[in-house]
C-alpha cells in the first residue's frame, strides 16, 4: 500500500513489480488530501469515533463494575445475553435496525450512527472490562471504605486509578474498529457530507478506472490516526501493574 502510494501511474503497474518506489513522488497524497470532500469525511470519522469511544467507554465501564462487584438476581443471565448477542451476523439485524432508524429520523444523522455503533460495541467492551476489574483485589476497595469512603468513592479514588491500563485497552480498542467500520456508514449515510473516510474513498473507484495511487495515498492516510492511536495508548498496557498492590 505504501509503495503503490508513492509511486507514479506508469511504476504502478511494472512487471515485475518493485517494492521500493525508483522515482517516489508524493504527488498522490496531493491529489488524496485535495480531493473533494476529504477532509471532510476525514472530521466526520474523526467525530463519530472520538464520540462513540466516549460512550461507550463510560457505560462498560459501569456496566462492567456493576457486573463484577454487585450481587443481583439474573446476573449471570444477563452476561450471558449481552454475549449471546455478539453471535448475531451484522447483515442479518441490519434490516431491522433500519426500519427502527426510519421510524426515529435517525437515518442520515451522526446521531443515529453513534446509537448503531453504541449498542453494538459495548457488549464487547464489557466483556473486556470485566476481566480487567476481576483482576483487582476487592480488598483494594474494601480498605478504602474502611478508611471512611463509600462504595463509590471507594472505586472513584482507588478502583478507577488501577483500571486505566483496562479503560486505555478498551477505548483503543473501540477507537480501531469504528475508525474503520465500513458496513453501519455505508447503509445509514446516504448523503455526501455525511460519509466517513472508509466510504469516502470509493470515490477513488470510477465506473472505468480506479485511481490506485491517490486510493492507496488515502488509505495510508487513513491508517495514520490509528497508529498515532495505539503509540498514544500503549503505555497504558503495563505488565505487573497489580503486583504487590495489597501487600504490606
Amino acid at each position: 500500500m505504501v509503495s503503490i502510494s508513492l509511486k507514479g501511474p506508469k511504476e504502478q503497474f511494472l512487471i515485475p513489480p518493485t517494492v521500493i518506489p525508483r522515482h517516489p513522488t508524493m504527488r498522490n497524497y496531493i491529489q488524496a488530501w485535495q480531493q473533494p470532500g476529504f477532509i471532510r469525511y476525514f472530521l466526520n470519522s474523526l467525530g463519530l469515533t472520538s464520540a462513540t469511544m466516549l460512550f461507550v467507554s463510560i457505560i462498560a465501564l459501569f456496566g462492567a463494575y456493576a457486573f463484577t462487584r454487585l450481587n443481583f438476581r439474573g446476573k449471570n443471565l444477563m452476561l450471558t445475553i449481552i454475549l449471546f448477542s455478539q453471535m448475531f451476523c451484522l447483515a442479518a439485524i441490519m434490516v431491522p435496525i433500519y426500519k427502527i432508524f426510519g421510524n426515529l429520523g435517525l437515518i442520515d444523522t451522526y446521531m443515529g450512527l453513534i446509537i448503531a455503533y453504541v449498542g453494538f460495541y459495548v457488549p464487547v467492551a464489557i466483556w473486556l472490562l470485566r476481566s480487567f476489574i476481576q483482576s483487582i483485589p476487592n480488598e483494594i476497595e474494601e480498605a478504602a471504605q474502611v478508611d471512611g469512603c463509600t462504595k463509590i468513592q471507594a472505586f472513584w479514588k482507588v478502583g478507577l486509578p488501577l483500571l486505566r491500563p483496562g479503560i486505555g485497552a478498551t477505548a483503543a480498542y473501540v477507537f480501531f474498529v469504528t475508525w474503520q467500520e465500513f458496513l453501519f456508514a455505508l447503509i445509514f449515510m446516504t448523503s455526501a457530507d455525511h460519509r466517513t473516510l472508509p466510504i469516502g474513498i470509493l470515490d477513488f473507484v470510477g465506473q472505468y478506472e480506479t485511481n490506485w495511487g491517490s486510493l492507496m495515498a488515502a488509505s495510508v492516510l487513513i491508517s495514520i490516526p490509528v497508529f498515532l492511536m495505539f503509540i498514544f495508548i500503549q503505555k497504558h498496557f503495563i505488565a505487573g501493574l497489580m503486583k504487590g498492590a495489597i501487600k504490606g
